[in-house]
């Protein structure tokens, strides 16, 4: 496992991929189109997934079982369920090789860094993953490589796994796209409790207090950007998202708990009322807001973005992006913002240094678009 990649064309020869929904296929495909895997063997508790994905490209072949999977492989990516993963650590452990490398995709790490560390032996390793990336198309048909690209992906090593196999790791992941960061297990979960569970469960709040009103048809005609933008990633896998909660619930009880503060808060003002205390709450939210960035600083490079206000019209991206290209600046994100009730419609660019930045707000401005540097 120490070999030096200088000497070799891949990361790791034989990968067993469990689980060929929408993040396993998604690595699955990156990892083959950047040659990083020698040969990708996959197994699917459904086994239409399992041939989708051979058939999408993600995987070179499909076993079985998940024992079937993982014989002779050195490399082993679970991406199940989260409280699936345990039970299919104890399912393959008799048939794994020594120095065999296991790691997750799941969105909670401390449980499954603890119970893992208590079922494998020391000559079997594990470091859990988390790709902080996903779409509101679940399974294999909402695979996409694209969804690793700049996706931070998190790291957190078992305490007896040697630091070259994190390096090994690190590095694979980094050729598919994505950018690793190590953290403490729980830390993780905590920061995931906050940024990415509480989100997803306050839009499902949303939505069904929505779904409540008398007047549903009408909501459903009305129902603006602002509505659809903090909602749609509650289009996201029920079943997946239950394992998230139920596998990270004191994290996330504790968040739950500070959000409802806060709707207190604000019910008082409006019960007062108090508007001055309104516009003071909003300008708080604001000005904390404007301080993340789309890319976090220190880990990540910072990006600079342009907001692009547009036409809903056919082909507006498609110009917009060739008209940039064409002079050689590179955009390397691009969000579309439907917030029409606010500012019209409109797109956000971003670009890796202020001198793109500016040549694209100028080159844009020129050709009619209306443009401002956006707000990190």
């Amino acid at each position: 496992m120490s070999e030096d990649l200088s000497k070799q064309s891949f990361y790791f020869h034989n990968a067993a991929l469990i689980g060929t929904g929408l993040i396993g296929g998604s690595l699955g495909i990156a990892l083959r189109e950047n040659n990083l895997i020698e040969n990708i063997i996959g197994y699917d508790i459904d086994p239409d997934f399992a041939a989708q994905a051979f058939e999408r490209g993600a995987i070179d072949e499909t076993a079985a079982s998940a024992v079937d999977a993982v014989r002779e492989a050195d490399l082993v990516i679970l991406a199940v369920p989260v409280l699936s993963t345990i039970e299919l650590f104890k399912e393959i452990l008799p048939v794994l090789s020594k120095g065999t490398l296991i790691t997750d995709v799941g969105s909670t790490k401390g449980w499954i860094m603890e119970a893992a560390e208590a079922i494998l032996p020391a000559d079997i390793y594990f470091i859990g993953g988390h790709p902080m990336a996903g779409s509101e198309v679940s399974g294999i048909k909402g695979a996409d490589p694209a969804l690793l690209e700049n996706a931070l992906y998190v790291l957190t090593p078992g305490s007896n796994t040697p630091a070259a196999l994190v390096d090994r790791l690190s590095r694979m992941l980094e050729k598919a796209g994505a950018q690793t960061i190590g953290l403490d297990p729980l830390k993780h979960d905590q920061v995931a409790a906050a940024v990415s569970h509480l989100p997803q469960i306050t839009a499902a709040a949303l939505v069904q207090s929505v779904a409540g009103t008398e007047d549903i048809e009408l909501v459903r005609t009305l129902a603006a950007g602002g509505f659809r933008d903090s909602t749609r990633i509650a289009l996201g896998s029920p079943s997946v998202w239950r394992d998230i909660f139920s596998s990270n619930r004191w994290a996330l009880l504790a968040m739950l708990k500070r959000f409802k503060t806060n709707l207190d808060s604000l019910e008082k003002y409006l019960t007062e009322p108090n508007p001055d205390a309104v516009e003071e709450y909003l300008r708080q939210a604001r000005d904390y807001r404007r301080t993340i960035p789309h890319r976090g600083r220190g880990i990540l490079p910072e990006l600079f973005d342009v907001i692009v206000l547009v036409r809903d019209t056919p082909g507006v991206i498609g110009r917009m992006t060739t008209l940039l290209g064409d002079a050689g600046i590179n955009i390397d994100a691009i969000e579309i913002l439907h917030v029409r009730e606010l500012s019209g419609g409109s797109i956000r660019l971003g670009f890796k240094s202020e001198d793109q930045q500016r040549q694209a707000v100028d080159l844009l401005s020129k050709d009619g678009y209306r443009t401002h540097p956006g707000v990190s």
